[in-house]
């Protein structure tokens, strides 16, 4: 069989011809992704290397797991979406899981392991469909805005701009320092280069916010990292015993709720008007994209990593024209190669990541046509729910707040009927699960 042979077998595979694509736009797109969504490899290992766990072992968690996952996805589920451990996720874990609640890292991947699983059943449900459509749109959308206000109050908070008590707002710190002005440069220089449409733009902003951090003094990155025995050390390490553990009932379920809901919106706001949606607007394979997905949580957190979730970095690649599986395994590619500049690691402090952070929570927050949609009851949910992340720097407390005020708006305006029995069922679940962790 000759080279022109198995190429067409690979175009036959992923269908080229549907989608009217090629492997020079595969190809570019796989690459323009991979620099859009590369400094995650940075950045993982020093946020959770904040909460105690081996900056190696996170490294080689999050490449291996993310470049396995990503192949897969592109292989069998044969869609262009790239997977990494989320930095919405690791931060709450680091943050909030360890720092604030306590819990060992080993009962965090745990917790990260159930999650997955969760994810996995009720993917090959029909009970996936049903908790989706539950809950309202805008909900959903208040979710990604509380999520993305979690990320700058985590900014915030490593800057020294806020002080927290543990998970309680203490009050605030110094807005003029040097840390600060790392944070701030950061974020401007992300700014600025996603303006100039400049692909790596995040990766750029952290390695000029490193050599500012070097200038100001502030080039401490702690433990270093080195390509050792060390990067095995967490395989197999989390502790499956935590289902058991009533007060982390609540991490597992929030940990499932981001990554579940999350999904659902990234798969279908990145294919919106694409070919790789049908016509009527339905995703083809897309049940085989969740299972990957959920499966995702798992394998990272037994290799050593927080949940692993679809980059809306892969927008950069769908923007590029990569429409199949071949750019998700052109960049899952690139990520294995990543293991090779590790000391790449050792020349990034934890505060010159603040910026690229700040950057993804303002990601998040819903498009100025999504807010002329909301109507008063979206518009008071979604204000209770940042509310409540400011308060308790909580992300499980902030949808519980929110499944309140908007259960509770359409009671008081007697549209009971429309309170769906799933939305009350994620509600009770929810509440259990922020009681049993008090």
């Amino acid at each position: 069989m000759n080279i022109t042979n198995v190429l067409q077998k690979i175009a036959n595979y992923f269908d080229f011809g549907r989608h009217r694509t090629n492997f020079r736009t595969e190809i570019l797109a796989g690459v323009s992704t991979f620099l859009a969504l590369s400094y995650i490899f940075v950045v993982n290992p020093s946020i959770l290397g904040e909460a105690g766990m081996n900056k190696s072992m996170v490294l080689f968690a999050t490449i291996v797991a993310s470049a396995i996952a990503t192949f897969v996805m592109g292989l069998w589920a044969k869609k262009p979406f790239v997977l990494a451990p989320g930095m919405e996720m690791n931060a709450y874990v680091a943050f909030f899981v360890i720092l604030g609640l306590g819990f060992t890292w080993q009962e965090a991947l745990g917790a990260v392991f159930w999650s997955g699983i969760i994810f996995l059943i009720l993917t090959l449900t029909s009970v996936r469909a049903k908790i989706i459509n539950a809950i309202p749109d805008k909900m959903k959308t208040g979710l990604a805005l509380s999520v993305g206000v979690f990320l700058m109050l985590i900014a915030f908070r490593i800057a020294g701009i806020l002080v927290y008590e543990g998970i309680k707002l203490g009050g605030i710190g110094v807005v003029l320092s040097p840390l600060a002005s790392v944070l701030y440069f950061g974020l401007a220089a992300v700014l600025l280069l996603r303006k100039l449409k400049i692909p790596g733009a995040i990766l750029i902003s952290i390695i000029l916010a490193s050599v500012l951090a070097h200038v100001l003094g502030l080039g401490s990155v702690g433990e270093t990292v080195h390509l050792s025995k060390d990067m095995l050390s967490g395989i197999f390490q989390l502790d499956f015993s935590v289902i058991l553990n009533p007060k982390m009932l609540s991490v597992i379920l929030i940990l499932f709720v981001i990554d579940f809901y999350g999904s659902i919106a990234k798969f279908i706001g990145l294919t919106r008007k694409t070919s790789i949606v049908d016509p009527d607007g339905t995703m083809p394979r897309m049940k085989e994209a969740m299972l990957v997905d959920g499966a995702a949580n798992s394998l990272g957190a037994v290799l050593g990593t927080t949940s692993l979730i679809t980059y809306v970095e892969s927008a950069i690649g769908i923007a590029e024209g990569g429409r199949t599986g071949l750019t998700a395994i052109i960049c899952a590619i690139l990520m294995a190669g990543f293991i090779f500049l590790t000391p790449i690691v050792n020349l990034v402090p934890l505060i010159a990541t603040t910026g690229a952070l700040f950057w993804v929570g303002i990601h998040l927050f819903p498009s100025w046509e999504d807010l002329r949609k909301y109507n008063l009851i979206d518009i008071i949910t979604v204000v209770a729910m940042i509310g409540c992340v400011i308060l308790t720097f909580a992300i499980d407390k902030a949808l519980l707040v929110g499944f309140l005020v908007f259960i509770g708006c359409l009671i008081v305006t007697k549209r009971w009927k429309e309170i769906d029995p799933y939305l009350i069922g994620s509600t009770l679940l929810l509440l259990v699960g922020v009681l049993l962790s008090l």
